[in-house]
């Protein structure tokens, strides 16, 4: 495997993309908003990407907090941030213990290796005085968004989900805060409660093609043809198979129905 993650974050495409003000973004952004706390003076968004939270939240209160800063290791992504930003990662952070009222965390943790996962929950721990606020996509299938590098056919998450999170998962994250509230946030996705093997039938036939921002995380190939859009997967292959598909899955498998997101908000136990 190589660390293809870097040379990734860095494209320009991915932080210019339409997709940070589609409504449904657009909701997320405002009910993270909403959620944090009023006395809420300080605040730390790690992994704050191209700043669509931070930068939102210092124009529309430009004076309710004494500071704001945005957090992440790419450096194309920080470029967007408008307030005060620093260029580290989430598993080293150099700011002191408890520096900051709130720590918030958007979207970022389903990204984060092992070791890196562990470290940065240690890190956003270490640095909040008081609250933590988080939101993850709530309980994806990740088998679901699987595509194929066209090289070595290696199947990965286009966008480098490896790990899924619900309620309960949330609820026991953190040693050193507990829960306020963990809620569903967003619109409502529909999804098939299908068997592993009707995943790997799915790549075996329809063979999913990778976006073009897309870098494979083992050898390293990037399709980056230009009829391949940045950030959803457009697939090539016989639209008949893919509506077969999604209509095989409608009769025979068990339908959900869940909110895009999950937002937790912690208050730490051990002042």
């Amino acid at each position: 495997m190589i660390n293809s993650k870097p040379e990734y974050y860095e494209q320009p495409c991915i932080w210019k993309s339409d997709h940070f003000i589609t409504p449904s973004e657009i909701e997320r952004i405002n009910e993270v908003i909403k959620s944090i706390p009023l006395d809420t003076k300080t605040i730390l968004d790690v992994g704050c990407g191209n700043g669509s939270f931070v930068n939102k939240l210092a124009d529309k209160f430009p004076d309710r907090f004494e500071s704001i800063i945005g957090l992440d290791s790419s450096i194309e992504a920080l470029k967007h941030v408008k307030t005060e930003k620093v260029n580290e990662k989430i598993n080293r952070i150099s700011f002191e213990p408890k520096s900051f009222d709130l720590v918030s965390c958007l979207e970022v943790l389903e990204h984060l290796p092992q070791k890196d996962f562990y470290d940065g929950i240690s890190e956003i721990q270490r640095i909040s005085r008081k609250y933590l606020l988080i939101t993850v996509p709530n309980d994806e299938i990740l088998e679901d968004s699987l595509v194929l590098c066209q090289k070595c056919c290696c199947a990965f998450n286009p966008f480098y989900h490896v790990r899924s999170f619900c309620k309960e998962t949330l609820s026991n994250l953190f040693i050193n805060f507990k829960p306020i509230t963990i809620r569903g946030i967003g619109p409502v996705n529909k999804r098939y409660l299908c068997h592993n093997f009707v995943y790997f039938i799915r790549l075996a036939l329809l063979k999913p093609t990778p976006p073009a921002s897309s870098i494979c995380p083992q050898c390293g190939y990037q399709n980056k043809s230009k009829d391949l859009d940045i950030r959803h997967n457009q697939n090539n292959n016989n639209l008949y198979l893919i509506r077969l598909f999604a209509l095989i899955k409608s009769f025979i498998f068990k339908q959900s129905e869940k909110k895009r997101w999950l937002l937790a908000l912690y208050i730490r136990v051990n002042i």
